[in-house]
């Protein structure tokens, strides 16, 4: 199955909400963005950037730190990150609600669905395609950007559930 993304009106993106994203796998900056990467073309359904995809982080509006801790502790999350719309838009980011389908399952919290679009996907081949040594100079090419979206989500947060030692 792949992954679709489909564009939705959603009035919870003002400055004042926060947006949740989970820090697992994505705490790892280098393995966030090749995520992020491979998922690039999905998001030519968003206007503006129909050509070329958009590179994303992937987030869930929530209105304070109490909810954010609701919706962590109904999932599997370990680590989380918030961050106030806001500090986003002043990072040059776009947000766009969105739904995300595997195949033709609408993934869960997608009413909450929110991506950070932190650049557009550079005109070039698809991630997939590339050569080893593009996709390395491509990273290259975008780690300070996407690092720097991540780090607006810092400190990262747990609630408390999780063993310590992980980091």
């Amino acid at each position: 199955m792949s992954r679709r993304v489909a564009v939705r009106d959603d009035r919870r993106i003002s400055d004042s909400e926060q947006l949740l994203v989970r820090m697992n796998d994505d705490r790892d900056v280098a393995n966030a963005l090749k995520l992020a990467l491979a998922d690039a073309p999905a998001y030519r359904v968003v206007p503006g950037f129909e050509l070329s995809g958009a590179l994303t982080v992937s987030c869930f509006a929530v209105a304070d730190e109490i909810e954010a801790q609701i919706v962590v502790r109904g999932t599997r999350w370990s680590w989380y990150g918030l961050s106030r719309v806001s500090d986003l838009r002043a990072l040059r980011c776009q947000l766009v609600a969105t739904n995300v389908f595997d195949g033709d399952d609408l993934l869960p919290l997608s009413d909450r669905h929110v991506d950070v679009i932190v650049c557009p996907y550079p005109e070039m081949a698809d991630y997939a395609t590339l050569t080893k040594t593009e996709r390395s100079s491509l990273r290259a090419s975008l780690t300070d950007r996407f690092t720097a979206v991540l780090r607006a989500f810092d400190p990262r947060r747990t609630t408390g559930d999780q063993a310590a030692g992980v980091r």
